[in-house]
């Protein structure tokens, strides 16, 4: 048995995402799969996270807090 997990994703990211797996053959549920299985298996997050993202990073961090922020409704929840 599975559970549904269910999280916020800006919509442009993944249109490009869903276009990257699919080159790659896989889909973005699959790689969300692939990830926290690397994590249960390494104990670790399979790259870095940093607080000193640099600019040519996927998002800065002011970009993703405004995104997140925009998508925070825990208040209808």
């Amino acid at each position: 048995m599975t559970e549904i997990f269910r999280v916020r994703v800006d919509p442009k990211l993944l249109k490009k995402t869903q276009q990257v797996t699919e080159q790659m053959g896989t889909s973005p549920g699959e790689l969300v799969r692939m990830l926290f299985t690397q994590v249960v298996k390494r104990r670790t997050i399979p790259f870095e996270v940093t607080a000193d993202a640099r600019t040519d990073d996927l998002m800065d961090i002011k970009r993703r807090n405004r995104i997140l922020l925009s998508l925070d409704d825990s208040e209808g929840w």
